[in-house]
């Protein structure tokens, strides 16, 4: 390689470092790079392997895959499927795993980008059902295949049925919504390719609700995605039309109450509620929910009447204790909150440690400076709902 290449002598293995380092390389270097793509990647895993210590292969491999990307990008011959194929031959044969890792996906969306989607159905196919962002991505291209197919010209009656691009892109979708993929983090893509693919998941997302209207994955995973990228204009769109088309859907009534909490709609809050209790009638979740929202309105008399109903339905009583040791907490009672933690950790000694973690809260809150204070109060509800959360098995379907 040429002079002023990366010294294979990095301290600390800083990895962040040496990856800054490559980068720029990449940039001043790239035609010689192309021209010797196995020595370039053979001078990467030395650098890699010199180091103090042993990477984990997922680390090693994740390493590669974004030198390869910055490659790829940088390179004159990106547009150019012949050099697609080598720059991937060559990452997998250095990686521990092999594989093409997200070179596919990365390369895919340039090329879609440049409106080959053809291409970039045949890089992302084998991902097709394991990651909803690329199955819609798919069918992304798929639609745009039919938009750009020759019409007909001259013909005495219209054709109404879809054609082989059209039912292409509605049988990929069908099948994410059977398989049911979670969200991948996609943690190789600069900004502009996470906008794109953005893009093409909104896109395709108010196709589908038109073709498949009674399908709740589908806005599902939508909320998930926006919550993901605190993407807060999509999550009230979405979920909206969540509440409009599955009413009675515990998941999208969830969501509600919790979004009512975050913008303190209180009447918001409490009429979601009604619909939950109406939707399950004999549920723990309902009455954990009403429990919260009596801790957080501080109303006393509701306090204890889903603090009765708690009890009846089953409710763990460390549960119920952690309420009312919030409800103390939040109403600034000093003495009722050192009462209530020493009973919980007499009664409930294998629980210590998440008091041990709101002792911590506690100290901050009575600590007479505002901010830590003001800081502990907000943090408090979080804490117990995760772990109430948890016990109660929500959002577990």
């Amino acid at each position: 390689m040429e002079e002023g290449f990366v010294s294979d002598q990095l301290p600390d293995g800083d990895l962040k470092l040496m990856k800054e380092r490559f980068f720029v390389y990449i940039d001043d270097n790239i035609d010689a790079i192309d021209r010797s793509l196995p020595v370039f990647f053979s001078h990467v895993v030395s650098a890699l392997e010199e180091g103090p210590i042993r990477l984990p292969d997922p680390d090693f491999n994740f390493f590669l895959d974004e030198i390869a990307c910055q490659i790829f990008r940088t390179s004159p011959h990106e547009p150019e499927p012949s050099y697609n194929k080598l720059l991937g031959e060559v990452l997998a044969e250095h990686k521990r795993n092999g594989g093409r890792g997200g070179l596919d996906l990365i390369s895919a969306l340039h090329a879609i980008g440049r409106g080959q989607y053809q291409d970039a159905v045949m890089l992302l196919k084998k991902y097709r059902n394991t990651d909803p962002l690329i199955g819609v991505a798919i069918a992304y291209c798929y639609l745009q295949l039919d938009r750009l197919q020759p019409r007909s010209e001259g013909q005495i009656e219209p054709d109404y049925s879809p054609s082989e691009m059209l039912l292409s892109a509605r049988q990929q979708i069908l099948s994410l919504a059977d398989r049911r993929p979670p969200l991948s983090a996609h943690q190789l893509l600069n900004e502009d390719e996470e906008a794109l693919l953005d893009s093409v998941f909104w896109n395709v997302y108010e196709q589908v609700r038109e073709w498949f209207p009674y399908e709740a994955w589908f806005p599902e995973i939508a909320l998930a995605k926006a919550e993901r990228d605190a993407d807060s204009l999509h999550y009230a769109r979405v979920l909206d039309d969540a509440l409009s088309a599955f009413p009675d859907d515990i998941r999208f009534l969830r969501r509600a109450f919790s979004k009512a909490l975050a913008e303190e709609s209180i009447e918001s809050a409490a009429a979601i509620l009604r619909k939950m209790v109406k939707v399950m009638p004999d549920g723990m979740e309902p009455v954990y929910y009403g429990f919260k929202l009596a801790v957080i309105t501080g109303k006393r008399q509701v306090f204890y009447r889903f603090g009765k109903l708690a009890i009846i339905r089953g409710i763990p009583p460390y549960l119920i204790h952690l309420l009312e040791y919030a409800n103390a907490f939040l109403r600034m009672n000093h003495d009722e909150v050192i009462r209530s933690r020493e009973r919980f950790c007499e009664l409930y000694p294998r629980l210590g440690y998440i008091m041990e973690l709101l002792s911590y809260l506690e100290a901050d809150a009575f600590s007479g400076d505002l901010l830590r204070q003001k800081r502990s109060m907000q943090a408090i509800m979080p804490v117990i709902d995760r772990f109430a959360m948890h016990v109660l098995k929500i959002g577990d379907e």
